[in-house]
């Protein structure tokens, strides 16, 4: 396996391990466990200074809120999805910078949803934050998937300025 491949499966590692601890946290809250309830209690403090967790805005799971908000959990599912569809669409290896236009495309109705709610226009659903939550959140890797693979790739293709070359190998 390439360089560019053991990255793009950290970045999904990472994305899985994060909005599996978006779920645990009310999984362990509704356990009855004193334990698994400081975990949880933990794990709502861990993503307490990214998202408000405001109960009645949220997806809730065994009768608990999800550890973040229905728009923000919308949009690190929906990035999940999007990492995992990325090499299905593009094909394996093919890290292709997008435009930022695409961001831009992601976020747009996302920042509609909310300013009209703000301006009185419209009040934000669930719904509605849902699906410019995961509109985002799948849209967003078509730019950062390849922008993370060939900025890692960068950074590991550097040498160590902690290990010095041995002498002789110096012009090498």
């Amino acid at each position: 396996m390439d360089r560019s491949a053991r990255i793009y499966f950290i970045l999904l590692a990472g994305t899985l391990l994060w909005c599996a601890l978006i779920v645990l946290a009310p999984i362990c809250r509704a356990s009855g466990s004193p334990a698994l309830k400081s975990v949880g209690d933990l794990l709502y403090a861990l993503f307490g200074p990214i998202c408000h967790q405001i109960d009645a805005r949220s997806f809730h799971v065994l009768g608990a809120p999800l550890a973040v908000c229905s728009r923000c959990s919308s949009v690190y599912f929906g990035f999940l999805f999007g990492v995992l569809l990325y090499p299905l669409v593009f094909g394996p290896g093919r890290y292709v910078q997008r435009g930022r236009w695409v961001l831009a495309l992601a976020l747009a109705p996302m920042l509609v949803d909310v300013f009209v709610d703000v301006l009185g226009v419209h009040e934000s659903t669930m719904f509605t934050r849902a699906i410019t939550g995961g509109w985002f959140g799948l849209l967003a890797p078509l730019s950062i998937v390849p922008a993370a693979v060939r900025g890692l790739e960068e950074i590991f293709a550097r040498p160590s300025p902690f290990i010095q070359p041995e002498k002789g190998q110096q012009d090498a």
